[in-house]
């Protein structure tokens, strides 16, 4: 029998409409926050898969754009509708000097001038009236950037430590081994902030990759972590959140014998986020105290509900690609082979995220201590809001003469501070965590 004396609590009945935080997610054109990523570059396509054989679409902050290479080997990027009729340039042919559209055969070279209209006397007497809207591009890393922001504050395209010089025996890898999306990204169906947030959560492993799913990590308690840094009754105290010159970074603490002779030693994992949009995530699958750090992840938005996973990988071992590429496993297998079961009872990162919708309802969620580092980040984020709109420079843009950035992240033997050799993650672990 119902018991009808005691008012229910806590219930669904009557909560207001759920809603995103759209300056933090939407970036469009004239949005806050795709005003600020258009202060930017953005790697937009892989420098070794973009040949002069067929364009590529890439859509970029709500923008549908074509990448391509010409014959001369100068990569870039122009508006998909041309500019004539409107006809889709990704069914253009690549020629020597540009891109010819299918409907009429106007060229455009990388710049977006009109250099020949086929149907038209002497090649278009006029053709210089025309101009196919276009953006600045360079490469760098093994990647093609782009900068889609106001031309009169195009910044210099940062360069970062971990990334160079290139050491012997050394090339970049910075192309996909996944159908599809070997030349502009691997693209997911939510919002670019879920996934960057994610890389500024570290307890998620915890739980999602291990006690939840098992041990989703190739190389645990082999050549990765030890099973013991994944307790969830510990890692909250084994964390420890810090600012960077150019974002924010997490340390977590933990054991293993990692030492010279074998040893139990203290090790720091130490991940940085760079604003805007970067990872830098050490090599989880064989982890190797106190070696350089050697990869960067963007995550570029395409729109509001959908983003790309650009990376550039500086090594002499191929194995590392494959190793980041298909490193996590759910129920032993690539997430593209699971059953809709398997997704159920072995979810990962993609199954997270994208389960919080297109885009997460910020009004739902209820924060705790452990969310420390994402909401560092949402704050710096807005932060970098304020700045644009205030006619301020943000963070991470890049200034003329600025030396090689340092990027803070790396797995480091935790030593004391009067040690003779320190590093600087260690070092700053030593002082403040």
């Amino acid at each position: 029998m119902t018991d009808t004396t005691v008012t229910d609590t806590g219930t669904g009945y009557g909560r207001k409409p759920s809603s995103h935080d759209a300056r933090l997610t939407e970036v469009g054109p004239g949005t806050p926050m795709g005003e600020a990523l258009r202060r930017y570059w953005h790697p937009i396509a892989s420098s070794t898969a973009l040949t002069s054989d067929v364009p590529h679409r890439a859509r970029l902050l709500g923008e549908n754009l074509i990448v391509f290479r010409d014959g001369q080997g100068r990569p870039g990027v122009v508006f998909e509708r041309c500019a004539h009729r409107g006809s889709s340039l990704f069914f253009g042919r690549i020629e020597e000097d540009g891109i010819r559209c299918c409907y009429h055969g106007w060229k455009f070279d990388v710049q977006g001038h009109c250099v020949e209209q086929a149907c038209e006397l002497d090649g278009g007497r006029r053709r210089n009236l025309a101009r196919q809207p276009w953006y600045p591009v360079e490469e760098r890393y093994g990647l093609v950037f782009v900068y889609m922001g106001p031309p009169e504050l195009k910044p210099p395209l940062p360069r970062f430590d971990s990334l160079e010089s290139l050491e012997e025996g050394e090339s970049y890898f910075s192309s996909w081994l996944v159908p599809g999306a070997e030349v502009v990204g691997l693209e997911q169906d939510f919002n670019w902030l879920q996934i960057f947030e994610n890389a500024v959560d570290p307890v998620h492993a915890s739980w999602l990759h291990s006690n939840h799913s098992g041990f989703q990590f190739q190389g645990t308690g082999t050549t990765g972590f030890p099973e013991s840094y994944y307790d969830p009754s510990t890692v909250a105290e084994r964390v420890t959140y810090h600012r960077t010159d150019h974002g924010v970074k997490y340390i977590q603490r933990y054991q293993d014998k990692k030492g010279p002779d074998g040893e139990l030693v203290d090790i720091d994992w130490s991940v940085e986020l760079q604003l805007p949009n970067i990872i830098c995530l050490p090599d989880f699958i064989r982890v190797t105290p106190d070696a350089r750090h050697d990869m960067l992840i963007w995550v570029v938005p395409v729109d509001d509900t959908h983003h790309r996973l650009v990376f550039s990988i500086r090594s002499a071992d191929p194995s590392r690609l494959e190793s980041f590429v298909f490193g996590i496993k759910q129920n032993g297998k690539d997430g593209w082979l699971l059953t809709d079961e398997e997704r159920q009872r072995f979810p990962g990162d993609y199954e997270a995220q994208w389960s919080q919708g297109p885009i997460t309802q910020h009004s739902e969620e209820t924060l705790a201590p452990s969310d420390k580092g994402v909401v560092m980040l949402r704050r710096m984020l807005r932060t970098m809001l304020d700045d644009v709109e205030a006619g301020r420079n943000p963070l991470g843009v890049g200034t003329p003469g600025e030396p090689v950035r340092h990027v803070e992240a790396g797995v480091f033997i935790r030593r004391e501070a009067g040690d003779d050799v320190l590093n600087p993650t260690a070092a700053d672990t030593a002082a403040g965590a």
